[in-house]
């Protein structure tokens, strides 16, 4: 590759070098846009032991669209991200998590590369040890990448104007409201703001309303009927917390359905680390407890949902009636909820959530997904036990690598199995340059989660 792309490639090398050796990391990663759609790897890599290389060599297989994992999270926001041990993280906030685990890598380290306020690449850092977050290690590494990247413009044709930047958390970005400015939800609104009981003109105009939600898609117009008469509207304040991870129970059977502003899920992974956006959830998203307890998968995360901005929001509580109906509190289903049955059999998981045969077909057929993975993921399973076994009884680094590379083989094309079609390269690699990307990016969707949220 040649040109300015070549030249940035080489680099975000040396930048991935001098920050690995220098800080006493042992991988680095370097993944750029390919247009709005996603993040790809760049070309730019180190490795300084087998495992890494590996893991490495696996990362090729993904895609990551705005808000997935760190490199989408880091993309999106333009802020840096230290995570103390990524191999136990949950697949929602890390996707190759299963992979860190293999190969030895635990904390890492994210820092967006910027110009004029947007992000040119994203660089991820991995060690071999559990480090919580350190600000004046988040500031050596920024220091050191910057430093590397001044002497470098001074010999190339790229623009100065790069900067290594550890960006502003609080900056919030809301894009104008169409539906809290729309007449419909402005009677609506008045009607939902009547005290006692609600005369059949008011009742009209909330149900009215309510057929251009997303939410209410997927249930009956009866149902509907029912839950309209349980709907109300509040306000959050900016910065309130709505719901946190130690009040779950309180909250599960009431759905959010945001109607103007912006509010965040944000979780912290340790308990001396810092609190992240995971996703937002804007005009027409809804939020519920269950979107929380993907994300809170072990003692030591903690998680809240807040308002990011002043929110006005539909409070939607359940009859009792409805609860069984309405199992997994949210609709539509994302893909990372449906992947918590993909170890049950498909009868098992439509029992579990509450649907018939049927939704549960409609629904994999949304996500891309051709058959039940369940057989499948059963049979890697059985070939990850054993090939770790094998591993924890290998007599030489040598038998220890190969075993640990067929074992990062047998990982991918499990997580080919389980996680979101959308975050797959098809094919074959995808290295940003090649013809191959070109088409394969192309080829990407332009968003890969439902409405609802974004990871």
């Amino acid at each position: 590759m040649s040109g300015p792309e070549g030249e940035l490639r080489n680099v975000l090398q040396s930048i991935l070098m001098g920050v690995c050796t220098r800080c006493d990391f042992v991988h680095g990663e370097a993944l750029r846009p390919s247009g709005n759609a996603c993040l790809v790897q760049s070309g730019a890599s180190y490795c300084s032991n087998p495992g890494a290389a590996d893991f490495h060599r696996a990362s090729l297989n993904f895609y990551f669209p705005p808000n997935v994992s760190i490199a989408g999270r880091v993309w999106k926001s333009g802020c840096t991200e230290w995570h103390e041990d990524v191999s136990v993280l949950p697949t929602t906030i890390f996707l190759r998590a299963e992979l860190a685990h293999q190969t030895e890598l635990k904390a890492a380290f994210a820092m967006p590369l910027c110009k004029d306020s947007r992000v040119i690449a994203v660089c991820i850092f991995y060690s071999r040890y559990s480090l919580p977050a350190n600000q004046q290690m988040e500031q050596t590494c920024l220091a050191i990448a910057n430093e590397i990247l001044i002497s470098m413009f001074a010999r190339s044709h790229l623009d100065p104007g790069f900067r290594f930047t550890q960006g502003d958390h609080n900056m919030v970005d809301v894009p104008p409201s169409k539906t809290g400015a729309s007449k419909a939800w402005q009677r609506c609104q008045a009607a939902l703001e009547q005290r006692g009981d609600k005369s059949e003109e008011q009742m009209e105009q909330i149900i009215k309303f309510s057929k251009g939600i997303h939410f209410f898609k997927y249930i009956t117009n009866a149902q509907r009927n029912e839950l309209c008469k349980t709907m109300q509207h509040t306000i959050f304040k900016r910065g309130q917390v709505i719901m946190q991870g130690t009040n779950l129970e309180q909250h599960n059977h009431i759905w959010y359905v945001v109607i103007q502003g912006r509010v965040d899920m944000c979780v912290r992974t340790h308990a001396q680390g810092m609190t992240y956006r995971m996703c937002s959830f804007k005009e027409g998203d809804t939020f519920a407890t269950s979107y929380m307890k993907m994300f809170i998968t072990g003692p030591t995360i903690a998680a809240h949902i807040e308002a990011a901005t002043e929110a006005s929001c539909i409070v939607i509580t359940i009859p009792e009636e409805f609860r069984n109906e309405f199992r997994t509190n949210t609709r539509p289903l994302w893909y990372e909820e449906l992947a918590q049955y993909f170890h049950t059999s498909i009868n098992e998981a439509a029992e579990q959530l509450g649907m018939c045969m049927s939704a549960i077909k409609k629904i994999c057929r949304r996500h891309g997904i051709s058959r039940w993975p369940h057989r499948k993921l059963a049979s890697v399973n059985k070939t990850v036990t054993m090939l770790q076994g094998k591993i924890a009884s290998a007599e030489d680094d040598t038998s220890r690598a190969a075993l640990r590379s067929e074992a990062v083989n047998v990982l991918t094309m499990k997580l080919r199995l389980t996680i979101n079609p959308s975050y797959l390269v098809r094919d074959e690699t995808l290295v940003l340059g090649s013809a191959a990307a070109a088409d394969a990016a192309n080829a990407a969707p332009q968003h890969g989660m439902p409405p609802g949220g974004r990871f």
